[in-house]
């Protein structure tokens, strides 16, 4: 049976609970390593977690400990609660990656009956020394402010502000009548779900209630969870912060409620909502180590993605196939099996011409190719697409590490009528090329035209 810990600023006598988390690296941890057997011959108490990794615990004496760490930037921001709280830290040799927590509130999952007859003894000359000789930190920044690295799916941010918790009607006063409808709705909504569902409903939050408020409001939404702990709250808020500004709202009712027309939950968001709060029950919580969406299904048989490595002339590749239905496809086949009906059902293309293929290089790749199916969807119309059916295929893509056909078609699923789009175009239509320039814009699709800051461009159609 798992032992969940939760180290509040946990002391033994007058010392401090210092622990070290060692995580894989390609799906091992390098116990041979320098690093790792001077920790663990240092270590007062070792147990192992659920997902094969070390955690190592140690006494530290916090006056003492306060120069040295602050010597070698180990030291959280200023303002912030805690005394350590290191993220995802590898050594100088690279073989060993490791979070540091001490004075940090902290869930701590072992998979072992802890020991209480085990006391700490003050380690915090050898901790300084350990870490001084195998870590390169950087100095945090100030706890009032957001300062982080820009990290794939929220992982890499490193520095960053806790957020506040403020009470519901502190958080009413702060919104505006639509902002305050949407408020509402989200209560409705489970915390209790899969990481990727949380990063999502985190990024509509961010959408309609901005950076500032929408950390609070995050906040107060999240707090009901069991395995609720600030600090990787307010960690995961900085990822949103970073992420959101690439992304759309993606909840089609607290769209059409900030556009002023709100509209009742329809039968088949009411079917996503019970599809998510099923898959919660297969699917570890976001704060536990082990976070990979299991058991995801797609009108309720098992999906999943099967990635297949192969070497040619000493070149890696990897094909990435989604198998479903006793089928295992690539992905534009994956779609002509789910939507037969449907799929590619407008065989049309966009080709920009005269100044229109000099000005659309203003934008990247990405949002040339959305530019694209946004002028075939003006002209043409969209087949109708389920919303059960993205909100699968969404969670199906946000489990996925290291796979750009997923990343891809993630980032296609969270457009406005996202899944509608590759159903109706099919989904391998790209406007490939180097940006020439760096460009904000505006879009207005009604007149057939895009604005580009004053400046508007038309196109002409070309059919396949």
């Amino acid at each position: 049976m798992r032992v969940s810990l939760y180290l509040d600023c946990a002391k033994y006598g007058d010392l401090y609970v210092f622990v070290i988390d060692f995580d894989k690296i390609d799906g091992e941890i390098d116990t041979d390593s320098s690093f790792f057997q001077a920790a663990y011959q240092l270590a007062d108490k070792i147990t192992r977690s659920q997902g094969g990794g070390y955690h190592m615990f140690y006494g530290v004496d916090k006056t003492a400990a306060t120069p040295l760490f602050d010597g070698i930037n180990l030291l959280t921001a200023d303002g912030t609660p805690s005394f350590v709280c290191k993220m995802s830290n590898v050594t100088t040799d690279g073989k060993n990656k490791v979070d540091m927590f001490c004075d940090a509130r902290h869930f701590i999952y072992e998979w072992e009956p802890w020991d209480n007859t085990v006391g700490l003894t003050d380690k915090t000359q050898g901790l300084y020394e350990l870490i001084k000789e195998n870590f390169e930190l950087k100095r945090p920044m100030s706890g009032g402010k957001i300062g982080h690295a820009s990290g794939k799916r929220g992982k890499g941010v490193k520095d960053y502000a806790m957020l506040e918790d403020r009470s519901e009607s502190e958080l009413v006063s702060q919104m505006s009548i639509d902002q305050q409808i949407v408020f509402a709705d989200l209560q409705g909504i489970s915390c209790e779900c899969p990481a990727p569902q949380w990063f999502s409903i985190g990024l509509d939050i961010y959408h309609v209630f901005g950076a500032g408020l929408g950390g609070q409001v995050f906040f107060f939404w999240s707090k009901p969870g069991h395995s609720f702990q600030p600090r990787g709250c307010s960690l995961t808020w900085a990822n949103i912060c970073d992420r959101g500004p690439e992304t759309e709202l993606y909840n089609s009712r607290w769209a059409e409620i900030m556009r002023g027309t709100p509209k009742e939950i329809t039968a088949a968001e009411a079917e996503a909502r019970d599809i998510v709060s099923s898959v919660a029950e297969q699917v570890p919580l976001p704060l536990e180590e082990n976070t990979s969406a299991a058991g995801l299904t797609f009108r309720g048989l098992p999906i999943a993605w099967e990635n297949i490595t192969t070497e040619e002339d000493g070149k890696q590749r990897t094909a990435h196939w989604i198998v479903w239905n006793g089928s295992r496809s690539k992905r534009e086949d994956f779609f002509k099996l789910a939507f037969p009906d449907r799929y590619n059902k407008i065989k049309k293309r966009v080709k920009f011409l005269g100044q229109a293929a000099d000005d659309v290089l203003w934008l990247t790749g990405g949002q040339r190719t959305k530019l694209g199916y946004e002028a075939l969807t003006a002209r043409y119309g969209l087949v109708e697409a389920d919303e059960v059916d993205s909100m699968a295929l969404t969670l199906l893509c946000w489990k996925e590490e290291d796979n750009k056909t997923a990343d891809d078609l993630l980032s296609r699923l969270r457009w406005p009528n996202g899944l509608a789009k590759p159903v109706t175009f099919g989904v391998g239509m790209k406007l490939d090329a180097a940006a020439q320039h760096t460009w904000c814009y505006s879009a207005d699709y009604q007149e057939g035209k895009a604005i580009f800051e004053g400046q508007s461009m038309t196109w002409e159609w070309w059919q396949k």
